[in-house]
């Protein structure tokens, strides 16, 4: 039963990724690709944050069953950039940067709203749901930077890349593409896989927390939030 409850409030922090913050990071994907003169988003419906607009089916279904997943795909006119080169940079730049505020400002939140009533069983919850949905955007961030197409790190890379590479990519782009689909599912389950013992994903996040977190000013012992909840909700204490 407390599994049970705390898989819901994983869910409900899923449900928040998904009609939240995977949109409101497309908009600001879209939006940067507006102001550097390519409208193709936004005529496509992709300057909005209804998550309708952003996410298919799978995506969402993914998402939410196993916490990572993609948004649609984001198409752009790059004859309509001034500076080619700076200009998808800073495209590809705009979500990963995105999502790492939003995990910031989650973050910040969760603490911020926890400290307001640290007995309260609600509030407990909701800083659960925050804190889970705010790392998620931190690990959203750190895979969209991976060099593996179609990923944003990838348009980065490709970017500064050689003109040999080039033509390498675009003669095996098909196959390319298929193995990067499973490259990226071996690198999600790898650390589930085997029990944690490896991981890829693991000293990124790490890395970029570490980072981050000096960001945070509301930090919250997250013991003090779970026992909340275990005591409140089943009517026993951690220890």
């Amino acid at each position: 039963m407390e599994k049970l409850f705390r898989f819901l409030l994983v869910l409900i922090s899923r449900g928040v990724l998904v009609t939240a913050l995977m949109p409101a990071a497309c908009y600001v994907k879209a939006w940067v690709a507006k102001a550097l003169g390519d409208d193709t988003p936004e005529r496509q419906g992709r300057l909005s944050l209804d998550f309708r607009k952003h996410t298919d089916f799978y995506g969402i279904l993914i998402t939410m069953i196993l916490g990572f997943g993609w948004s649609r795909e984001m198409n752009n006119d790059v004859s309509k950039l001034k500076n080619m080169k700076r200009d998808i940079t800073l495209i590809s730049l705009a979500a990963p940067a995105a999502y790492f505020i939003m995990y910031v400002l989650l973050y910040n939140l969760s603490g911020f709203i926890f400290g307001l009533a640290p007995t309260s069983f609600l509030l407990a919850c909701i800083y659960r749901i925050l804190r889970k949905a705010g790392f998620s955007c931190l690990c959203f961030g750190v895979i969209a930077l991976l060099p593996i197409p179609p990923l944003d790190g990838f348009q980065i890379f490709y970017q500064f890349s050689w003109p040999k590479f080039r033509r390498w990519y675009f003669s095996r782009y098909q196959k390319i593409m298929l193995w990067s689909r499973y490259i990226l599912l071996g690198i999600f389950f790898l650390d589930d896989i085997t029990d944690g013992e490896y991981s890829l994903l693991r000293p990124l996040i790490f890395m970029w927390s570490w980072i981050w977190d000096h960001l945070v000013f509301f930090n919250v012992n997250w013991l003090e939030v779970t026992e909340k909840i275990i005591k409140t909700v089943f009517g026993y204490r951690l220890i």
